[in-house]
Protein backbone atom coordinates (compact mmCIF):
# COMPACT_ATOMS: atom_id res chain seq x y z
CA UNK A 1 0.00 0.00 0.00
CA UNK A 2 1.44 3.37 -1.02
CA UNK A 3 1.90 6.08 1.60
CA UNK A 4 -0.46 9.00 1.04
CA UNK A 5 0.44 12.65 1.53
CA UNK A 6 -1.78 12.69 4.62
CA UNK A 7 0.08 9.68 6.05
CA UNK A 8 3.46 11.32 5.41
CA UNK A 9 2.36 14.44 7.27
CA UNK A 10 1.05 12.38 10.20
CA UNK A 11 4.28 10.39 10.46
CA UNK A 12 6.39 13.54 10.38
CA UNK A 13 4.22 15.24 13.00
CA UNK A 14 4.30 12.15 15.21
CA UNK A 15 8.10 12.14 15.14
CA UNK A 16 8.51 15.86 15.76
CA UNK A 17 5.80 16.16 18.42
CA UNK A 18 7.40 13.21 20.21
CA UNK A 19 10.91 14.63 19.93
CA UNK A 20 10.39 18.29 20.76
CA UNK A 21 6.80 18.70 21.87
CA UNK A 22 3.78 20.36 20.30
CA UNK A 23 4.67 23.96 21.12
CA UNK A 24 8.26 23.66 19.93
CA UNK A 25 7.32 22.12 16.57
CA UNK A 26 6.42 24.31 13.61
CA UNK A 27 4.35 23.43 10.57
CA UNK A 28 7.37 24.38 8.47
CA UNK A 29 9.42 21.65 10.17
CA UNK A 30 6.63 19.16 9.63
CA UNK A 31 6.39 20.11 5.96
CA UNK A 32 10.16 19.74 5.51
CA UNK A 33 10.28 16.34 7.20
CA UNK A 34 7.30 15.02 5.28
CA UNK A 35 8.61 16.60 2.05
CA UNK A 36 5.30 18.22 1.20
CA UNK A 37 4.16 21.76 0.60
CA UNK A 38 3.20 23.51 3.83
CA UNK A 39 -0.18 24.39 2.32
CA UNK A 40 -1.04 20.68 2.22
CA UNK A 41 -0.88 20.52 6.02
CA UNK A 42 -3.56 23.20 6.19
CA UNK A 43 -5.55 21.44 3.46
CA UNK A 44 -5.63 18.11 5.31
CA UNK A 45 -5.66 19.29 8.94
CA UNK A 46 -6.53 23.03 8.91
CA UNK A 47 -3.89 23.86 11.51
CA UNK A 48 -1.30 22.41 13.88
CA UNK A 49 -3.97 21.73 16.53
CA UNK A 50 -5.95 19.68 14.05
CA UNK A 51 -2.82 17.75 13.16
CA UNK A 52 -2.08 16.85 16.78
CA UNK A 53 -5.72 15.83 17.24
CA UNK A 54 -5.38 13.45 14.28
CA UNK A 55 -2.14 12.01 15.66
CA UNK A 56 -3.81 11.37 19.03
CA UNK A 57 -6.99 9.98 17.46
CA UNK A 58 -4.96 7.54 15.39
CA UNK A 59 -3.10 6.25 18.44
CA UNK A 60 -6.16 5.97 20.64
CA UNK A 61 -8.19 4.20 17.98
CA UNK A 62 -5.56 1.46 17.91
CA UNK A 63 -5.13 1.42 21.71
CA UNK A 64 -8.88 1.33 22.41
CA UNK A 65 -9.35 -1.69 20.20
CA UNK A 66 -6.55 -3.72 21.78
CA UNK A 67 -7.45 -2.87 25.39
CA UNK A 68 -11.18 -3.38 24.86
CA UNK A 69 -10.52 -6.82 23.38
CA UNK A 70 -8.52 -7.73 26.49
CA UNK A 71 -11.14 -6.45 28.92
CA UNK A 72 -14.02 -8.16 27.13
CA UNK A 73 -12.25 -11.50 26.73
CA UNK A 74 -13.61 -14.53 28.55
CA UNK A 75 -11.89 -15.83 31.66
CA UNK A 76 -11.09 -14.74 35.18
CA UNK A 77 -10.32 -11.17 36.17
CA UNK A 78 -6.71 -12.25 36.65
CA UNK A 79 -6.39 -13.58 33.11
CA UNK A 80 -8.02 -10.48 31.64
CA UNK A 81 -5.82 -8.15 33.69
CA UNK A 82 -2.71 -10.03 32.60
CA UNK A 83 -3.76 -9.78 28.97
CA UNK A 84 -4.61 -6.10 29.41
CA UNK A 85 -1.25 -5.25 30.96
CA UNK A 86 0.63 -7.36 28.43
CA UNK A 87 -0.97 -5.61 25.46
CA UNK A 88 -0.61 -2.18 27.06
CA UNK A 89 3.10 -2.67 27.76
CA UNK A 90 3.59 -3.89 24.18
CA UNK A 91 1.72 -0.87 22.83
CA UNK A 92 3.81 1.57 24.90
CA UNK A 93 7.00 -0.20 23.89
CA UNK A 94 6.14 -0.08 20.20
CA UNK A 95 4.83 3.50 20.25
CA UNK A 96 7.39 5.52 22.17
CA UNK A 97 6.29 8.84 20.68
CA UNK A 98 2.73 8.24 21.91
CA UNK A 99 3.93 8.19 25.48
CA UNK A 100 6.03 11.33 25.06
CA UNK A 101 3.22 13.27 23.40
CA UNK A 102 0.54 12.20 25.86
CA UNK A 103 2.61 12.86 28.96
CA UNK A 104 3.48 16.37 27.81
CA UNK A 105 -0.16 17.17 27.06
CA UNK A 106 -1.48 15.47 30.20
CA UNK A 107 0.90 17.55 32.30
CA UNK A 108 -0.87 20.77 31.46
CA UNK A 109 -0.88 20.90 27.67
CA UNK A 110 -3.61 22.48 25.58
CA UNK A 111 -5.03 19.15 24.49
CA UNK A 112 -5.57 17.42 27.83
CA UNK A 113 -9.34 17.41 27.32
CA UNK A 114 -8.99 15.37 24.15
CA UNK A 115 -6.83 12.80 25.93
CA UNK A 116 -9.33 12.56 28.79
CA UNK A 117 -12.17 12.10 26.29
CA UNK A 118 -10.33 9.17 24.74
CA UNK A 119 -9.31 7.58 28.04
CA UNK A 120 -12.58 7.90 29.96
CA UNK A 121 -14.52 5.13 28.13
CA UNK A 122 -11.59 2.73 28.57
CA UNK A 123 -11.21 3.59 32.24
CA UNK A 124 -14.93 3.21 32.90
CA UNK A 125 -15.01 -0.13 31.07
CA UNK A 126 -12.09 -1.38 33.15
CA UNK A 127 -13.80 -0.26 36.37
CA UNK A 128 -17.00 -2.08 35.41
CA UNK A 129 -15.05 -5.26 34.64
CA UNK A 130 -13.27 -5.24 38.01
CA UNK A 131 -16.44 -4.37 39.94
CA UNK A 132 -18.41 -6.99 38.03
CA UNK A 133 -15.94 -9.68 39.05
CA UNK A 134 -15.57 -8.44 42.63
CA UNK A 135 -18.41 -6.23 43.98
CA UNK A 136 -16.37 -5.28 47.07
CA UNK A 137 -14.14 -3.12 44.83
CA UNK A 138 -16.93 -0.57 44.45
CA UNK A 139 -15.43 1.32 47.40
CA UNK A 140 -12.80 1.15 50.11
CA UNK A 141 -9.06 0.62 50.06
CA UNK A 142 -9.31 -1.84 47.17
CA UNK A 143 -11.64 0.31 45.09
CA UNK A 144 -11.41 -0.50 41.39
CA UNK A 145 -10.65 3.11 40.50
CA UNK A 146 -7.66 3.16 42.88
CA UNK A 147 -6.36 -0.18 41.59
CA UNK A 148 -6.54 0.93 37.97
CA UNK A 149 -4.79 4.23 38.68
CA UNK A 150 -2.03 2.29 40.42
CA UNK A 151 -1.53 -0.12 37.52
CA UNK A 152 -1.71 2.74 35.02
CA UNK A 153 1.10 4.44 36.92
CA UNK A 154 3.18 1.28 37.05
CA UNK A 155 2.97 0.99 33.27
CA UNK A 156 3.23 4.57 32.08
CA UNK A 157 6.00 5.82 34.39
CA UNK A 158 8.23 2.92 33.34
CA UNK A 159 8.37 4.38 29.83
CA UNK A 160 8.10 8.06 30.76
CA UNK A 161 11.12 7.89 33.09
CA UNK A 162 13.10 5.19 31.30
CA UNK A 163 16.26 7.36 31.24
CA UNK A 164 16.11 7.85 35.01
CA UNK A 165 15.38 4.16 35.57
CA UNK A 166 18.39 3.31 33.43
CA UNK A 167 20.63 5.46 35.64
CA UNK A 168 19.13 4.09 38.86
CA UNK A 169 19.29 0.42 37.92
CA UNK A 170 22.26 0.32 35.56
CA UNK A 171 20.18 -1.57 33.00
CA UNK A 172 18.36 -0.63 29.81
CA UNK A 173 14.66 -0.67 30.80
CA UNK A 174 13.61 -0.76 27.14
CA UNK A 175 15.58 -3.86 26.21
CA UNK A 176 13.62 -6.98 25.35
CA UNK A 177 14.90 -8.69 28.50
CA UNK A 178 13.85 -5.77 30.72
CA UNK A 179 10.39 -5.56 29.16
CA UNK A 180 9.86 -9.27 29.86
CA UNK A 181 11.00 -8.73 33.46
CA UNK A 182 8.60 -5.80 33.80
CA UNK A 183 5.70 -7.92 32.57
CA UNK A 184 6.58 -10.64 35.09
CA UNK A 185 6.65 -8.08 37.89
CA UNK A 186 3.25 -6.71 36.87
CA UNK A 187 1.87 -10.25 36.75
CA UNK A 188 3.00 -10.75 40.36
CA UNK A 189 1.33 -7.46 41.30
CA UNK A 190 -1.89 -8.75 39.75
CA UNK A 191 -1.60 -11.93 41.84
CA UNK A 192 -1.18 -9.85 45.00
CA UNK A 193 -4.12 -7.66 44.04
CA UNK A 194 -6.44 -10.58 43.27
CA UNK A 195 -5.48 -12.37 46.49
CA UNK A 196 -6.23 -9.22 48.51
CA UNK A 197 -9.57 -8.69 46.78
CA UNK A 198 -10.64 -12.31 47.25
CA UNK A 199 -9.77 -12.11 50.94
CA UNK A 200 -11.86 -8.96 51.15
CA UNK A 201 -14.75 -10.62 49.34
CA UNK A 202 -14.96 -13.39 51.94
CA UNK A 203 -14.41 -11.17 55.00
Amino acid sequence: MSTTTRDKILMAADHLFGKGGFDATTTREIAERSQVNKALIHYHFKNKEGLLASVLDQYYEKLAQTLTNSLQATGTLRSRMLQLLDTYIDFLGQNRNFNRIVQREASGGKHMDRIIAHMTPLFQLAISVVQGAYPSTRSGEMAASQLLVSFYGMCITYFTYNKMIEELTGTNPLSEESIVARKRHLARMVDIMVAAIEKQETA
